[in-house]
């Protein structure tokens, strides 16, 4: 018994559903570099207040800033060390993970 080819239709969704998981991958990556960025930044620009002058550490304080402050609402020191980098990093991890769980199951309903 020969088995029907799949619907030019279903072929479509799921390259929507592989570019979108692509794109989310790559948010993430960009959004966990961002991070990783302000960090160095804030180490290189500790003694002007916390603020950098360098237009590029303002962008990637305007762009982390939403997730950072997420972050932040979590119990976060250990001593004078700032772990609110880490739980982002971690919360964006996970977030991706199951975007693309979710994304893998309704490719394979």
């Amino acid at each position: 018994m020969r088995l029907l080819a799949p619907s030019f239709s279903a072929n479509i969704v799921l390259v929507v559903i592989y570019y979108f998981s692509q794109f989310v991958i790559v948010l993430g990556n960009l959004m966990t570099y961002a991070i990783i960025g302000r960090i160095l930044f804030s180490w290189f620009s500790m003694g002007s207040g916390g603020r950098s002058s360098n237009r590029f550490a303002l962008i990637l304080n305007d762009v982390t800033d939403p997730v950072m402050n997420l972050a932040k609402k979590i119990p976060h020191t250990v001593g004078m060390i700032d772990l609110s980098p880490m739980i982002a990093i971690i919360g964006i991890d996970l977030i991706v993970r199951l975007v693309i769980f979710l994304l893998g199951k309704i490719a394979y309903l």
